[in-house]
């Protein structure tokens, strides 16, 4: 991941403000406070590559419908609100992913399917009707190419009835999903703004990440995870400087921590604590940076 091509990324990491910190700093020998509400969240002026500063972060959503910007190179939250998606009643949200103008697609445990502009939090019910009898998945975009503005929502989830595990690909001007390939287990996706499509699968023993071929969902690279390890509860995933973001919350927990994982390995680069969140799902734009220089 780390021999990625940098496209734009001059401009991006000029969109998004000050350059970030370097892998020391960023680790800073312990768990940095993450509730403050800093990080260069602030919308900037379009780039070249059709990216805006609002489309380079990571976003979270919280058990209890917070969706929050996540800043890796502050590795602070900064909270937009709370979702008000009109779904079932006592429906709670399951996964996310974002697009390149910053939409993130939130679905809820009831199968509903919503888009949400992360800047007004403004909500929109799509036509997405648990094709492929899919009530449940993991989903991140991924451009075509490498350096590409076009990009496609990959899913992957289990059919309610039978099983077992697929990859999908989801239309999102018709939202109905084509299946691709059998998984050997439910993952978590992100994908890159390089083409790429990764897998987190915390169930696994150990968990993995794995890159897998968005036609066949065969697996191209796996990295063992040995931290961290432990029966998840809720987690999110999300791909951001040439590192894998994980946000897990383990039964033993008393709140999410985000595990910062080496690109290049799969080893564990930082640790951040937080405070009062349980997030349930995270997305990321193939806006942003692949690596960070």
């Amino acid at each position: 991941m780390r021999h990625a091509a940098v496209w734009s990324l001059a401009i991006a990491l000029s969109a998004c403000g000050p350059a970030p910190a370097g892998r020391g700093a960023l680790d800073g020998g312990g768990n940095a406070g993450v509730d403050g509400g800093g990080g260069s969240t602030a919308d900037a002026a379009v780039g070249d590559d059709g990216c805006s500063a609002a489309a380079r972060l990571i976003y979270t959503i919280d058990k209890d419908l917070r969706l929050s910007a996540f800043d890796p190179s502050t590795r602070t939250f900064t909270d937009r609100g709370t979702l008000a998606c009109p779904a079932d009643i006592g429906a709670k949200p399951l996964s996310m992913a974002v697009n390149r103008a910053a939409i993130a697609y939130v679905l809820y445990n009831s199968g509903e399917l919503f888009a949400v502009d992360t800047a007004t939090l403004a909500c929109t019910a799509t036509t997405w009707d648990q094709d492929l009898r899919l009530y449940s998945f993991g989903m991140g975009f991924s451009t075509d190419q490498a350096g590409g503005t076009a990009e496609t929502l990959f899913i992957a989830g289990e059919d309610l009835y039978t099983g077992p595990p697929m990859l999908a690909r989801l239309d999102t001007s018709t939202f109905l999903a084509t299946k691709l390939a059998n998984l050997s287990g439910q993952p978590e996706l992100t994908g890159t703004g390089t083409g790429e499509l990764w897998g987190y699968f915390p169930s696994s023993v150990p968990p993995q990440l794995i890159r897998l071929d968005k036609a066949t969902g065969a697996a191209l690279q796996t990295y063992a995870i040995t931290n961290p390890t432990g029966a998840p509860t809720s987690f999110a995933f999300a791909f951001w400087g040439g590192d894998f973001w994980v946000f897990l919350y383990r039964s033993t927990d008393t709140a999410t921590s985000v595990y910062q994982l080496d690109g290049a390995s799969g080893a564990l680069v930082s640790t951040t604590s937080t405070t009062g969140r349980r997030v349930v799902g995270a997305g990321v734009s193939t806006c942003a940076p692949p690596v960070i220089l």
